[in-house]
């Protein structure tokens, strides 16, 4: 087979130019320090680099999130373990109002430090986020979350908890609505209360009280019934109970009076309650309701600090405003509690995401790197090599131009 000039230049310059190329593809790998500079140096691991590049992005903007949500449970934990502290503080207050040797001169001086006490609490509840979200906002608002009225404290913001996007729900806000104002009145079961007979003058003083009561039997419990203590006789004959029950039903309640002994239970309809004093017949009264989620905070304190401020009250009458009180704080605690052991659940669950979450980085970064990143041990021989090869082409290229019929006549 013959073989001509013109061949023999074109293969070497073919040559020349693919070893040109394999060289400048190696310079460009370690100028990147990536096995693949291109999707068509080797397109399955660019797709699986590709893939774990996304993976690994997604988990970083997860991870942003996840960070705000923790600043977010770190200071609304933090402002409702105040609140909790503060409110100790009143609940201390209410029972040393309830002291004997706490008379009218001292009572006015345990209701200023209640009003001061609830305004911290108002500010706590109006605190605002690093970013000036307010933390107790729920879905948000236009202003502050709670706003103090002649009316009390309303809450202006937008009931429900905000949570931040992502494959976990977290939150961003907490609900006040709930947390502030929604606790469950009385024992959670039902409240009691005093109520002046109609017609009783507003001048006139009880000096009968009743405690929270308790359930006996949760199977008798009918939480549709509100029932009313009534009492009839005298203080010589002895006193009695009347029990009514509205709207009337089954089983019927006992027909007759009980008789009346100050300090002992009264039990009906699944449930007992425990009057004390002595009653004004055709006067006194007490009310029996279902419990219901309306207790707010800064109205207990409201109706602390009016009722201890109150000059000239009977022992009947402060008795059952402690009564009362404590029943009421001891109920929006447990609200504030709950919420801030709630928070302290989801951060602890946060932890466990942000720890997994760095993991999941971690391995896809490694995916990534094993599939473009490049040895450069390896890569460094085998551009040297690729360099004494081209150097090799260009010299036999050299010797080929030689071999021309021109370069012999020459």
């Amino acid at each position: 087979m013959r073989i001509s000039t013109a061949s023999q230049f074109d293969r070497s310059v073919d040559l020349i130019q693919r070893r040109q190329q394999s060289l400048q593809a190696s310079h460009d790998q370690l100028v990147s320090g990536k096995r693949i500079v291109k999707a068509s140096d080797d397109p399955t691991s660019a797709a699986s680099a590709e893939r774990a590049l996304a993976r690994d992005a997604r988990l970083e903007v997860q991870e942003r999130a996840l960070e705000t949500s923790q600043q977010f449970m770190l200071q609304a934990e933090s402002a409702l373990g105040s609140a909790v502290d503060l409110m100790q503080r009143v609940r201390e207050l209410v029972v040393q109002s309830g002291n004997a040797a706490a008379g009218d001169a001292s009572r006015p001086a345990i209701a200023a430090e209640l009003k001061g006490l609830r305004q911290q609490l108002l500010d706590i509840a109006n605190q605002q986020d690093s970013s000036g979200a307010f933390l107790f906002a729920g879905l948000g608002g236009g202003g502050e979350a709670f706003s103090d009225g002649g009316s009390g404290v309303t809450f202006s913001g937008r009931a429900g908890t905000m949570t931040a996007a992502g494959s976990e729900a977290l939150p961003l806000s907490v609900d006040g609505k709930k947390v502030w104002m929604e606790s469950r009145s009385g024992n959670g079961v039902f409240k009691t209360s005093y109520e002046a007979v109609a017609g009783t003058p507003a001048t006139h003083q009880p000096h009968a009280w009743i405690d929270s009561g308790r359930v006996t039997d949760p199977s008798l419990v009918q939480s549709d019934k509100t029932y009313t203590l009534s009492f009839l006789g005298d203080a010589a004959s002895g006193f009695q109970v009347q029990i009514t029950r509205d709207p009337a039903g089954t089983p019927a309640l006992d027909p007759n009076p009980r008789a009346y002994v100050p300090g002992q239970a009264i039990e009906f309809d699944g449930i007992a309650v425990t009057v004390s004093g002595v009653p004004a017949p055709g006067r006194d009264a007490f009310k029996v309701e279902a419990s219901q989620p309306d207790l707010s905070v800064f109205d207990v304190l409201d109706r602390l600090t009016t009722e201890l401020g109150a000059p000239g009250r009977t022992g009947a009458q402060v008795a059952q405003t402690v009564q009362d009180g404590l029943r009421d704080l001891d109920s929006t605690m447990g609200s504030l509690m709950t919420m801030r052991s709630n928070l302290g659940w989801r951060m602890e669950q946060a932890d466990g995401l942000s720890s997994r979450w760095a993991d999941g980085r971690l391995a896809a970064q490694s995916e990534r790197s094993a599939a473009e990143d490049l040895d450069m041990v390896e890569a460094i021989s085998g551009y040297q090599n690729k360099q004494t090869s081209y150097d090799a082409a260009l010299k036999a290229y050299a010797m080929v131009q030689r071999l021309s019929l021109f370069e012999y006549i020459r």
